[in-house]
């Protein structure tokens, strides 16, 4: 019995989702080369953002993608390797890359 218990308990273990590791500073090039600079604040919180010659401070929303940032009419999502960069609903960057690979870790949730 104790054995089928220790099973059981085994068997209930969550497993983790594979998640993308984002530094709090990174590079993406975008498909139309553009360089998309991100800049995320220590309390993650806001992130600058830099394209252009331009940059712009945008507040952390809740999101079903990893990060979303936006000030309303400015939004950047970080998905994975993956960014995006739109402003008033079209594509300002986009869709751009991690300059680096990123490294990709578990996250678990209970």
């Amino acid at each position: 019995m104790a054995a089928a218990a220790g099973t059981l308990v085994l068997g209930c273990v969550a497993t983790g989702m594979p998640t993308t590791y984002i530094p709090p500073d990174n590079t993406y090039v975008c498909r139309d080369n553009k360089t998309l600079n991100v800049m995320r604040a220590p309390d993650g919180r806001s992130a600058t953002v830099a394209v252009g010659g331009r940059s712009v401070v945008l507040p952390l929303v809740d999101s079903a993608v990893q990060q979303k940032y936006t000030n309303g009419p400015t939004t950047l999502y970080l998905d994975g390797q993956n960014a995006v960069l739109t402003s008033d609903s079209f594509v300002v960057a986009g869709p751009c890359v991690s300059a680096v690979p990123l490294p990709v870790g578990q996250q678990y949730r209970y």
